[in-house]
């Protein structure tokens, strides 16, 4: 019963709306992906258990099973670096505030990450992350449409994630009690922060796929064929981007935020189902999966 009292529905309405969902996402839809990083979340710390005790869970755990992904594990890098620069910002009283220009992550998890990094790929951000390059690009687009009040509302929805403020005890206590009602589980401070981290990932991961198989349902089985250069540039367009006869591109930015009608839940059990059969369709994303069968984050 009281993992039945606790959701993030509202949380994860205004994650989709900053990833670029409509202004007010299709309710069925959030509850949709809800109970998908519930299950998501719940097999990570099952296995993450595996290389502990079994009781008690701390972070190091669960980054070890993002250690085949460099790109993912960059991305968890650079969120430990913001963090820390957040705080470092916040904890300053002064008018004088001196920034450090490529601050380290201190702490347990990046001492663990540099431990199994023996090649040095999880630090090293001289390739560009396409992914995190796609969604910065989207939300600006979203925001050149926008007046004040709605920007201040995408600003507010860009900021949300399931631990919106710092982790403390009392902050996690819902996070925890979702994944874990039974209180079966003794996590570790750090472990809240990493499943925060990967409950956010998924999110984003959804709602980034969902967009492209509503771009390949308007433009056709070859969702690449008509963009300038990649889909990483308008993953968020219905197939009003176009190139003209003289190179130029004939978009309708008002198109990006006011026409664009909610995820559907028949979108994000498309993209389920291209997950878990990922031969269907030419617009994939399932790959090889794992045995543990992470559908996202990982």
């Amino acid at each position: 019963m009281e993992s039945q009292k606790i959701t993030f529905c509202n949380e994860i309405s205004l994650m989709m709306f900053g990833f670029g969902d409509s202004h007010k996402p299709n309710p069925e839809t959030v509850r949709l992906v809800e109970g998908i990083v519930l299950k998501q979340l719940r097999t990570i710390v099952q296995e993450a258990l595996k290389y502990s005790d079994g009781k008690n869970l701390k972070g190091k755990e669960l980054v070890f099973l993002m250690r085949h992904n460099k790109h993912k594990m960059r991305r968890f890098v650079q969120y430990l670096k913001n963090k820390q620069m957040k705080a470092a910002l916040q904890s300053m009283n002064s008018t004088v505030i001196e920034i450090d220009k490529d601050p380290k992550p201190k702490g347990e998890l990046m001492k663990f990450i540099e431990y199994i990094d023996e090649t040095g790929e999880f630090t090293d951000f001289s390739e560009i992350d396409e992914v995190k390059q796609a969604r910065v690009l989207r939300a600006d687009r979203i925001s050149q449409v926008l007046d004040e009040k709605r920007y201040l509302e995408f600003c507010k929805a860009r900021a949300a994630s399931f631990c919106s403020k710092d982790i403390t005890t009392r902050n996690s206590e819902k996070l925890r009690q979702w994944v874990d009602p039974r209180k079966e589980i003794n996590f570790h401070p750090n472990a809240m922060i990493v499943l925060s981290y990967l409950a956010y990932q998924t999110v984003a991961e959804i709602t980034d796929y969902a967009l492209l198989v509503r771009m390949e349902g308007k433009c056709g089985p070859d969702p690449l064929s008509h963009l300038y250069g990649s889909y990483y540039t308008s993953t968020m367009f219905n197939g009003d981007y176009r190139i003209g006869a003289s190179g130029t591109t004939n978009l309708d930015y008002s198109r990006v935020y006011s026409g664009q009608p909610p995820i559907s839940v028949s979108e994000i059990k498309e993209v389920m189902r291209r997950v878990h059969c990922p031969q269907a369709g030419k617009l994939t994303f399932g790959g090889k999966l794992p045995e543990t069968h992470y559908l996202f984050a990982l």
